[in-house]
């Protein structure tokens, strides 16, 4: 007897052990499902919808004052009156209990803000700043896609769509522009490219570049969707797209978004070559070391997914600390493409190791590791597209 009770003691023991390997292997997805809506998509409310016409709808715009202005303590600023606009995308930073946030809520504008201080900032050298708030997606729709995430992702594109819209017929007047987005924004830029860029019109024209960063592009799109477009092959070429997706070499991480919207539907990354653009050199494919790194801005929001959420605390930041930049910090780190991805050293500063894909992932850090190259390289591409354009006669009345 005393036998048997000592071998269910330790297949209990071994159930045990074994259950609590499989709920660490498998904590971000459970972590996704609890913390996700519990309601299907169709049977919440959707929010209010956001009016482009006024600027209060856009975390960024050259109208008010905003963390897009802000410059790291010894970077020069821009020309008062910049040659081209950029509208910025920014990723999720809504974490509560529906599919989709109001395009104001409060805890993801402490998120958004901050945002716009460490990454919209890297254009205003080159650029007017354009940001729009949307009803954000539930953040796991990006990793985890369901019927309902999509349905959310949906809401969202028509939120942008319509921003894109205004912007073209409200403040565009035929200038150059330059579409960045990271993450979900990633994504919705590359539903812009698909939608509202096409070869011959005035919109795709004034398109300067795409800047695609922490998604994935498939290199079949250029030969397939946008034909009119090509990767970003130099540091002053344009009407190209440049994307990458930051990882710690050596750390386990858990991949971006698994799947993008290609050719008016999804397809699945797995299935996928995807582009990889080095921001430090800006070919593709390429390789630098840290010596050609003009600068990382080492400061960073924390938006660990954990027991904190599982607890119902929404992450948030202190505004505060995103009021000034810290100075950049030059020959921070290198960077080398290898199978689509971008690959740099653990980072050995605090201010590079959050996020929540693992601590191999550097996705919270895939602009502010190159916020100096990026600064120039903006600027670079911008110059070229001005010097090559020929003259404008007049200016277009709207948009399109």
């Amino acid at each position: 007897m005393k036998r048997i009770l000592q071998g269910v003691a330790a297949a209990v023991v071994l159930a045990l052990v074994i259950g609590a390997a499989i709920v660490w292997v498998q904590r971000d997805a459970l972590i996704a499902w609890w913390t996700s809506p519990k309601l299907h998509y169709v049977e919440l409310e959707k929010p209010p919808l956001p009016i482009y016409f006024f600027d209060q709808w856009w975390s960024a715009h050259p109208d008010h004052p905003d963390g897009a202005d802000l410059l790291p303590e010894g970077v020069a600023a821009g020309p008062a009156l910049p040659a081209a606009d950029v509208i910025f995308i920014p990723g999720p930073t809504y974490f509560g209990r529906d599919w989709n946030a109001k395009a104001n809520d409060e805890n993801a504008l402490t998120l958004i803000r901050p945002l716009m201080a460490l990454e919209a900032s890297a254009f205003n050298g080159c650029c007017r700043v354009f940001a729009p708030l949307f009803r954000q997606p539930h953040y796991t729709v990006s990793d985890y896609p369901t019927g309902d995430s999509r349905n959310a992702f949906e809401l969202a594109w028509n939120d942008i769509v319509r921003a894109f819209d205004s912007y073209m017929s409200e403040d565009n007047g035929g200038r150059p522009f330059i579409l960045v987005g990271h993450d979900l924004g990633g994504l919705l830029v590359q539903r812009i490219l698909d939608d509202r860029i096409a070869r011959g019109t005035r919109v795709s024209e004034r398109m300067v570049a795409a800047y695609v960063i922490g998604v994935g592009v498939p290199t079949r799109a250029f030969t397939s969707k946008w034909t009119f477009l090509h990767p970003c092959a130099t540091p002053a070429d344009f009407r190209c797209v440049a994307a990458w997706e930051t990882f710690a070499d050596g750390l386990p991480a858990r991949p971006n978004s698994p799947e993008v919207w290609f050719d008016r539907s999804y397809a699945f990354f797995s299935d996928e070559e995807r582009l990889c653009t080095n921001p430090l050199t800006w070919e593709v494919n390429g390789k630098a070391d840290a010596s050609k790194n003009l600068g990382a801005l080492p400061l960073s929001i924390d938006v660990s997914v954990g027991l904190n959420l599982v607890m119902g605390a929404l992450p948030r930041e202190d505004e505060a600390k995103f009021r000034t930049l810290p100075a950049l910090k030059p020959n921070y780190t290198g960077a080398e493409c290898r199978n689509g991805l971008l690959y740099v050293p653990p980072p050995a500063d605090a201010a590079f190791k959050t996020g929540w894909r693992g601590p191999g992932n550097l996705h919270l850090h895939d602009i502010t590791l190159f916020w100096g190259n990026i600064r120039e390289n903006a600027k670079a591409r911008v110059d070229a597209f001005v010097a090559a354009r020929p003259p404008q006669q007049g200016q277009p009345v709207g948009g399109y």
